[in-house]
């Protein structure tokens, strides 16, 4: 004589032809909503990797712009002010970073979920409800509101220390999660 199985469910769980309506699972075949089945396709990014991704990224940027300025003090020497040239190589150094990121940080991290910074440390944004990317629309979103609340307070970035989803408040806006690959 066997036991019965433990559980409401004869130990089958969800029960046979009930499956989860919202939520998702973690093979990416999304569930609109939230609740059962919520799982991210990954690991929440802890905030330090978040901010080595941020960092990489940044440095990135910062490599034309330091170019820019070094042209502009060859040009114009020890002179009290900005000549014409080096003015040029100062806005050109200025113009190849703010190219970069949009290059890095909206067209591939809205087509891949990865910008360098993040394909560097394995990190991905999905959104919180589907696990799928979340396109380059909501990231230029994500981005400009990023740009905004990091300048207007500083707790926009600590904010992951003790979010449960581990999102700042730009990724709230736009309902994504940042996560390890």
């Amino acid at each position: 004589m066997s036991t019965p199985p433990s559980g409401p469910y004869d130990g089958q769980y969800p029960p046979p032809g009930q499956y989860p309506t919202q939520g998702y699972n973690p093979y990416g075949q999304g569930f609109p909503g939230g609740g059962y089945g919520y799982a991210p396709p990954g690991r929440l990014a802890d905030w330090p990797i978040r901010v080595g991704a941020s960092l990489v990224d940044s440095l990135i940027m910062a490599i034309p712009s330091i170019a820019g300025v070094l042209a502009a003090l060859v040009i114009d020497g020890d002179q009290d002010e900005l000549g014409t040239g080096g003015g040029i190589a100062m806005i050109a150094g200025f113009l190849v970073a703010f190219g970069i990121w949009v290059w890095n940080r909206i067209i591939q991290q809205g087509r891949t979920g990865q910008s360098f910074g993040k394909k560097v440390t394995g990190l991905r944004i999905v959104d919180a409800h589907t696990g799928q990317l979340i396109g380059m629309g909501k990231n230029l979103g994500r981005e400009v509101c990023a740009q905004i609340f990091n300048q207007l307070c500083f707790l926009n970035v600590l904010w992951p220390l003790w979010d449960d989803k581990k999102q700042t408040w730009h990724d709230k806006v736009v309902s994504d999660i940042v996560i390890k690959s």
